[in-house]
């Protein structure tokens, strides 16, 4: 059995290049299909890919919240409620997503995407064929939910990470690659739905062969189970709803307010300021499975240190990546985007502190998350959507592109606030003496402390 240190040297090591992976993905996949299909058609490309986004809460959270409630079980010994639990997820996503699947099939080609998207050079028939190999793309993709719990609870968090993330890679250098070649959005999309089809049966053979206890099937699905989870699920359901209208909500609005163009320029800028929330967000991850087995065994001393240490890597690289990115930016986004796209600085500065107020705030959700205690959570984020998108409804006719950057920053302000007070909640610790255990380097604990009540 890995020690602490181990899995998270192995977590970590199999997480830490993700984020630069991804980037190397992105920051390439941008100049390359900019130069292909020019800007205006790029513009449609993000409007169009961010209406099925919405469709990734479609498995009703029951990802997440089994991949939780399966660490702890497994945790405390209880491999059978995990496998009762892994099949009846598994069994709801895949009948929820066959539904939802038939329901758009039959429904998209009934909106006027081309006339309510603004878009630049589509007509509705291919607007209406895109929206629809992405929608299924986006359902396929959930089947990794379930099947990633799985990895993380029986300690190969590491290994289905990596698969994970080299999946994500191929798909988006493959899609990329046949974009550019045949210049067809839908070609690009049907690319995307391929790759990630192959990748989703690739990825549930591995498991088998690492854990021959837990095999999907229904035998041991069980309504009890999904009763269970259901609250916690449905609060996993708000968090990427709350996510989409930030980023894809965003999106919209910015091309029906002002154009695939805005589109392009807001996305770009936003995606060269998030560098730093993937780099964090791949150790918060890590840190998830420990964070349940260490709620599962009662030790809320490890539980402490782990928040401690991941605030401290969060402060630590926001820091660095920020001064950075104010320094050298926008050389940079220069060289990234040539001349297809003009340089928005206020924009862009006021990104960087959305990024580093949200990698805060994220860090400390892990907690509530990793317990399946996050319906305040939840709804805070959702509200904070909400809230953040109705500021730049009225921000960006007045400030353009800074407008909507700065409703970005006034919620994330706000939900420091919030999921910092709650997760110190939950850990049962003080502000002053987290505040002191940030400027210290205490390391984590040899073995478990006794339960604390």
């Amino acid at each position: 059995m890995l020690t602490l240190r181990e899995r998270l040297i192995r977590g970590i090591g199999a997480t830490a290049v993700t984020p630069f992976a991804t980037a190397a993905i992105q920051l390439g996949a941008v100049p390359l299909l900019l130069h292909a299909w020019g800007a205006a058609k790029y513009g449609d490309w993000l409007l169009l890919t961010a209406v099925p986004s919405y469709l990734s809460m479609s498995d009703l959270g029951f990802g997440d919240a089994s991949g939780s409630d399966m660490t702890a079980r497994v945790a405390a010994g209880d491999k059978e409620g995990a496998l009762r639990t892994f099949q009846s997820s598994w069994v709801l996503l895949t009948l929820i997503c066959a539904i939802v699947a038939i329901a758009a099939l039959l429904l998209t080609p009934w909106f006027p995407w081309q006339s309510w998207l603004r878009l630049a050079g589509l007509s509705g028939s291919e607007a209406t064929a895109i929206i629809t190999v992405m929608t299924i793309y986006v359902l396929v993709g959930q089947q990794a939910g379930v099947l990633e719990s799985g990895y993380r609870c029986d300690g190969n968090y590491a290994l289905g990470t990596a698969l994970a993330s080299a999946l994500r890679l191929a798909e988006a250098a493959g899609a990329t690659a046949i974009g550019v070649a045949s210049k067809s959005l839908l070609y690009t999309a049907i690319a995307y739905l391929s790759i990630k089809a192959i990748g989703i049966v690739f990825y549930a053979i591995v498991l088998r062969r690492k854990s021959p206890w837990l095999r999907l099937g229904t035998g041991h699905a069980s309504m009890d189970s999904v009763k269970q989870l259901a609250l916690p699920a449905a609060s996993f359901v708000v968090l990427p709803l709350a996510q989409a209208l930030s980023f894809q909500g965003f999106t919209v609005l910015i091309g029906i307010l002002l154009g695939p163009l805005a589109v392009a320029t807001f996305s770009t800028l936003r995606t060269l300021t998030r560098v730093n929330t993937q780099v964090v967000a791949s150790v918060g991850h890590t840190l998830w499975p420990e964070f349940s087995r260490a709620f599962g065994a009662g030790d809320l001393s490890l539980a402490r240190t782990l928040h401690q240490r991941a605030y401290q890597v969060a402060l630590a690289v926001s820091a660095l990546s920020s001064i950075t990115l104010w320094v050298a930016g926008p050389t940079i986004y220069h060289l990234w985007v040539r001349k297809a796209l003009t340089f928005d600085s206020n924009c862009f500065h006021i990104l960087i502190l959305v990024s580093v107020a949200n990698t805060l705030w994220s860090t400390s959700s892990v907690v509530a998350m990793s317990t399946n205690r996050h319906h305040w959570l939840a709804l805070s984020s959702l509200a904070g959507a909400v809230g953040s998108l109705g500021l730049c409804y009225f921000l960006i006719d007045r400030l353009g592109l800074t407008g909507a950057a700065l409703s970005l920053l006034v919620s994330d302000i706000a939900m420091i606030v919030i999921v910092l007070r709650d997760s110190l909640y939950h850990l049962r610790e003080t502000i002053p003496s987290f505040s002191r255990a940030l400027i210290s380097f205490r390391t984590f604990p040899a073995s478990q402390h006794p339960k604390e009540a």
